[in-house]
């Protein structure tokens, strides 16, 4: 089916995968805090400079994302600029209000990591809605849409040298399930997120 014949989201369709979108992966990143775990994508590359710089985790985050907003405006467009920044302030808000509704008295590491990316999976429906959380997620989108490139392999591919190379900073248990997480959560991709199936029409 072509662009032309699909049926557009609605705005009221893009803000409910947006808001039930960004509130799994909120809960999510929660998850990993508590248990001291780690996630992908710029996230995991704001961290590693800033133990690698000194910087604060804001500033390493902001300046990673800036060559990817520029990519994401100029091939993917201004609305979906416009979306990603509504992704990324209500991941922002929600994930500090989590806490704050939420506790645990107990929790596995290995299981927050299952429970945690296999949230992230999911509340990466976002995608189908053009939007993003910025960062290697604009790349990842761009790649697929522009060369067919599978959005989950090359965030694998991403994901797994960032989570390596964060070996020399962490305890490597906490790596080991990071590493586990990163897998599952692009497994889910590779499986629901294909270039040849519905991709969202925004």
């Amino acid at each position: 089916m072509s662009d032309a014949q699909q049926e557009r989201h609605s705005l009221l369709e893009d803000a409910q995968a947006i808001l039930f979108g960004t509130v799994m992966i909120a809960f999510a990143l929660n998850l990993f805090a508590h248990s001291q775990l780690l996630a992908g994508g710029a996230a995991g590359l704001a961290l590693i400079g800033h133990y690698l710089s000194g910087l604060s985790v804001g500033t390493c985050f902001f300046v990673i994302n800036l060559p990817f907003y520029y990519l994401g405006y100029r091939q993917l467009g201004l609305a979906f600029i416009l979306r990603t920044i509504a992704a990324i302030a209500c991941l922002s808000l929600l994930s500090d209000l989590t806490p704050r509704l939420a506790g645990f008295n107990r929790l596995d590491p290995l299981f927050a990591s299952f429970l945690g990316d296999c949230l992230i999976g999911v509340g990466f429906i976002i995608f189908r809605h053009g939007s993003s959380l910025g960062g290697i997620n604009i790349l990842v989108l761009y790649l697929q849409k522009k060369h067919g490139i599978s959005a989950g392999k090359v965030q694998l591919a991403i994901d797994s040298g960032i989570l390596l190379a964060a070996c020399f900073l962490i305890p490597w248990s906490a790596v080991l399930y990071s590493l586990l997480g990163a897998f599952l959560v692009n497994f889910l991709m590779i499986f629901n997120f294909k270039s040849s199936r519905y991709n969202g029409f925004s």
